[in-house]
């Protein structure tokens, strides 16, 4: 089952889709579609409370949760392919775009991470970092 559904986007994210759909040759509702389908499974280890909330207002469960999660393996596995292939023989456009989507949601995680690290620590529930 498929829904429509009418989305107002800013004119650089139109532009990178266009490009996309450019060096895909497919058209903007498979380009979104499947930008959407790879960012989704990295919500799904994390309940949305936790992901989208501000950290400091999270149940102690769920910022120990954020404190230690992970990108997802499959996810992780193809970012490790990519970069691996970019330095031996290079990228094609389509893999250059997939690369950079891997590594936004990798940082967004990290930053999240962080984020939840620094308040388990301040709530005691996890010991300093050392460094």
């Amino acid at each position: 089952m498929t829904v429509e559904v009418t989305l107002q986007l800013s004119e650089g994210l139109v532009e990178e889709a266009q490009r996309l759909c450019s060096a895909t040759s497919k058209d903007a509702t498979t380009v979104l579609t499947e930008a959407l389908e790879q960012l989704w499974p990295t919500l799904e280890n994390f309940s949305e409370e936790a992901f989208f909330s501000e950290i400091a207002q999270l149940a102690d469960p769920d910022v120990l949760q954020l404190a230690t999660g992970k990108m997802q393996e499959t996810q992780n596995a193809r970012l490790g392919e990519l970069q691996a292939a970019g330095k031996a023989t290079g990228l094609t456009e389509p893999e250059r775009y997939e690369l950079l989507a891997l590594l936004q949601i990798y940082q967004l995680g990290q930053l999240r991470k962080s984020e939840a690290i620094a308040e388990a620590v301040k709530r005691d529930l996890l010991e300093p970092l050392a460094g």
